[in-house]
């Protein structure tokens, strides 16, 4: 052991950038990528071969372990010569989905995993598209197939079928994905190309097949190999015709439309075939003298007594899998040649052609200026807030322990920073190798002061940071953590800090009443929370019930008239001090979804820290398709409106909304107030009390006339505002004042809930099927489809469910189908419920079919209720009902 540590320094301080790669394990949840892992760690003795897909290494968290789940990124450095190779274990639920974003910027190549029985889930092609857009290397790694013949008996013609469209829906899935990006962004270029480097084809090399358990895989080379020696024939020959419609006649000639001809593929007989009969010696028929046989056909020898370790063991001695999946990691680009692809380069500096750092990280070159990025802190033993340690990556130059390094800014900001190095180590999964030096390319663990997630340091300090977006999962499920001892509250105020610095999905905040808050990304991230709590030394805690968000939003009206539309501003006066005229209007949803996109510029336009360029081309966009989108919004004040006057209020923006609700904007529709625009400095400046009218503004994006959530898509346009200036009173009033009056323009318009949604997808057996649908009406979920799965003869059921009915709906679904079904959320989008809170039937129609009370439930008014009695606020529920039928006293007769 001591001999592979001192290879291990020597390579991470020596190794030239081309035989250095970065590579990381994604995939859906369940579909091998830790048992995979197992075997790439067993190459370099770290744990046994025979335990290798059983021992789960990479999973050194307790829970980890007894779910059986992967919920944190873990790296190990690789030796297999020439190569070093860094590889990142990532979690496949979507909770942890700021842990896959860590691990796909640490890596240039991403081994997408794809269970071959339950192939491409919603999990899958969200991975696809992260990969793309980073501009990462994919391999395809098609897990599990010793489950097509043991499980299914598929033959293998049945075998290669289902292979092979397997392939094509993973190539449909980049097809669909790069004509979305492409529309988005058109630096993409011909797609057809775009299409030919990422598309996969198991005879180019780019696919893997095998079985994590058995620890074995396989490219199409191989059994090409085999086969070529065999029928003496040239290798380069064979290859391009072993996947695909290609068969080989009595003379051995390769010979195409083998479906048409009724032939077996070449795939079919020279590689499956031999491989279902090994299966079905080693573990359909339990036959140990014959597979003793047929593996000394192959020149090996078979020292287990039992059919199964005996099968493993001719496997992994035939068809190594480590062997395979380097072959293929070794053709794809290295730590320096990656930068060569426009849009990973772009992807790291923030699509900025002209960033200065772009020459350094294109060249990694270990004699250059040091470049490190930070990506994720890690906990240490300390359990401190003192001294940090992060995994990061060395982009260029080479790091030493105890080298000086700044802390880049911003571009613009003057502030330097800097910070030491007090350690460096190579990560070996569940330890570390302490180490003095890394080379550029490498991906290391190091220790420090000042240390914080997507953070550039540099050997000098005139030089902006990189910027590269982190997506995290949405931050859903908040609850109020306290402890039962009022003395140890500073402690968990301290520790909730640290786990916020470890965790990217979680958010911590301190409420207006003083208590402590975490807002997770959802039911199973909560539980590791609190977990990660009582690992720091956090046992007795009250944790609160959880609560989900709402917004609140305003509609568009189809059946409204002009004059109605225009009766619908509204004024406030305060003596002859004041007087506030406006109105609301929806965005409308294409509006909402851009600002949604530029949240982090939007957020930085508000500090002032935006760079002007960037601020233009917003300003552009916004403009665009603000003309394109409002004027169609039938039953609103923008519907029909002329173009220039849509371009002139878009240039005369008063203020997005606060932090938490920036899909609001203040338009200045005032003719006689020319202030200082939002986009750019002027000479206008601006009026006495603007701030104040612009915190009145906020205050109602943060507290919506229905249950006081945050508000969701709407313009608030000031028409007329005069001010007394002289008068020192209205200062104090202003603000409340223009809450007041937004919110009795907002209810002259349709005010409606905003809910959180979940994508659940069920899987279940047939027989269970009716009980899941009773339990998904339950939950009030809309299903959207239902199939079933050829291979495995399950239904998959999908629907959209509110995030707030989802609470514990995994157990209940367990217990109500006696665990034939399994269910996977995953975060869809915000949804308006389309029902009015305040509904009462007026009509006689709706009176006779509902009732003179409206009888039937109104979800809306449920969930605006709850919401109402959690924050104390007063409802129309009547405390007495049917008063005279009440007693008060018993009679005993």
């Amino acid at each position: 052991m001591e001999s592979l540590e001192t290879a291990l320094k020597l390579a991470a301080a020596s190794k030239p950038a081309e035989h250095i790669r970065n590579v990381c394990l994604v995939a859906h949840v369940d579909h091998g990528k830790t048992s995979f892992a197992d075997s790439l760690v067993s190459a370099n003795a770290v744990i046994s071969s025979r335990m290798a897909g059983k021992l789960r290494y990479m999973d050194s968290r307790e829970d980890e372990q007894t779910r059986g789940i992967t919920m944190k990124s873990s790296g190990i450095s690789l030796l297999c010569e020439p190569l070093l190779i860094n590889l990142i274990d990532s979690p496949g639920h979507v909770d942890f989905s700021g842990e896959v974003t860590s691990a796909l910027i640490l890596s240039d190549i991403a081994l997408l995993l794809v269970d071959v029985i339950e192939g491409i889930c919603s999990q899958t092609e969200a991975l696809i598209r992260q990969v793309i857009r980073n501009g990462q290397v994919m391999i395809l790694v098609i897990n599990k197939i010793d489950r097509l013949r043991v499980e299914l008996k598929m033959s293998s013609s049945e075998a290669y079928q289902h292979m092979a469209r397997l392939i094509e829906g993973v190539n449909s899935c980049i097809s669909q994905v790069l004509g979305g990006i492409v529309l988005e962004d058109d630096t993409w270029g011909n797609i057809e190309e775009a299409e030919e480097k990422l598309h996969f084809d198991p005879a180019k090399g780019n696919v893997i097949f095998s079985s994590a358990l058995h620890s074995y895989a396989f490219g199409c080379e191989d059994f090409a190999t085999l086969a070529a020696e065999k029928m003496k024939v040239e290798k380069s020959i064979l290859l391009p015709a072993m996947f695909g419609d290609f068969w080989i006649d009595s003379t051995g000639t390769i010979r195409d439309s083998a479906a048409a001809k009724n032939k077996a593929t070449m795939f079919e007989r020279i590689v499956l075939e031999p491989l279902w009969k090994l299966h079905d010696l080693g573990l359909v028929d339990n036959d140990v003298t014959l597979l003793s046989e047929a593996a000394k056909k192959l020149g090996f020898t078979l020292k287990s007594r039992r059919a199964n370790e005996a099968f493993d063991e001719l496997m992994r001695s035939w068809l190594p899998l480590p062997k395979a999946s380097f072959r293929a990691v070794a053709r794809a680009p290295n730590v320096r040649s990656t930068f060569e692809t426009q849009h990973r380069l772009d992807h790291l500096t923030g699509h900025r052609l002209d960033h200065p750092l772009r020459p350094f990280v294109l060249g990694c070159d270990s004699t250059r200026m040091t470049i490190v990025f930070v990506v994720k802190l890690l906990q240490t033993e300390d359990k401190s807030l003192n001294s940090r340690r992060a995994i990061c990556r060395i982009l260029s130059g080479t790091l030493r322990k105890g080298d000086k390094l700044f802390v880049l800014q911003q571009h613009g900001s003057s502030e330097v920073t800097s910070t030491k190095i007090d350690g460096i180590s190579i990560l070996r999964g569940r330890d570390t190798i302490p180490t003095d030096t890394v080379t550029s390319g490498m991906v290391c663990a190091i220790d420090a002061e000042i240390l914080l997630q997507n953070t550039t340091l540099c050997s000098e300090s005139d030089y902006p940071c990189l910027k590269i977006g982190s997506q995290t999962g949405e931050a859903l499920v908040r609850v109020s953590v306290s402890t039962q001892q009022l003395d140890d509250m500073v402690e968990l105020r301290e520790k909730l800090k640290l786990l916020a610095l470890l965790d990217t999905s979680l958010k911590v905040m301190e409420l207006e009443n003083g208590e402590l808050a975490m807002v997770t990304a959802g039911e199973v991230h909560l539980q590791k929370c609190i977990k990660d709590l009582n690992d720091l030394g956090l046992v007795d805690l009250d944790v609160s019930e959880p609560i989900v968000p709402f917004m609140e939003t305003v509609m568009e009206d189809v059946n409204l008239s002009a004059p109605q539309i225009t009766e619908q501003e509204t004024d406030c006066r305060i003596r002859d001090a004041l007087h506030i005229k406006l109105r609301i209007a929806p965005l409308g949803s294409t509006v909402i979804e851009f600002l949604g996109k530029n949240a982090i510029l939007l957020f930085a336009i508000r500090r002032g820290e935006a760079d002007q360029t960037e601020v233009d081309d917003f300003q552009r966009k916004l403009t665009l398709v603000c003309t394109e989108s409002l004027p169609t919004l039938k039953g609103t004040w923008w519907y029909r409106k002329p173009k220039d006057l849509i371009e002139t209020m878009i240039e005369r923006i008063w203020a997005f909304g606060p932090d938490r609700a920036r899909s609001n904007i203040l338009f200045n529709n005032v003719e006689s107030y020319d202030r200082d625009l939002i986009w750019r400095k002027t000479e206008f400046g601006v009026r006495r009390y603007d701030q104040a009218l612009v915190g009145g503004f906020e205050l109602f994006c943060n507290s919506g006339p229905l249950c006081n959530e945050i508000m969701h898509g709407v313009a608030v346009i000031v028409e007329e505002w005069t001010v007394d200036e002289e008068d020192g009173a209205i200062g104090g009033q202003m603000m409340s004042a223009m809450k007041a009056t937004c919110s009795a323009a907002a209810k002259k318009l349709a005010l409606r809930l905003v809910a959180a949604m979940y994508k659940c997808t069920v899987t279940t057996a047939s027989q269970a099927l009716g009980k899941v649908h009773a339990v998904l009406s339950q939950r009030k979920s809309k299903v959207l489809s239902e199939d079933i799965n050829e291979a495995t003869n399950l239904f998959e059921v999908v629907s959209l469910m509110p995030v707030v009915e989802s609470f514990s709906f995994c157990d209940q679904l367990r217990k109500f189908t006696s665990g034939m079904a399994s269910a996977q959320l995953q975060f869809s989008h915000w949804q308006v419920i389309d029902e009015d809170p305040y509904w009462t039937p007026t009509t006689l129609e709706e009176v006779e079919e509902f009732g003179l009370k409206g009888d039937s439930p109104n979800h809306a008014r449920g969930y605006m209720d709850a919401v109402k009695r959690r924050k104390g606020l007063p409802t129309e529920d009547l405390i007495v009902e049917s008063a005279e039928k009440q007693r008060n006293l018993k009679k005993n007769k």
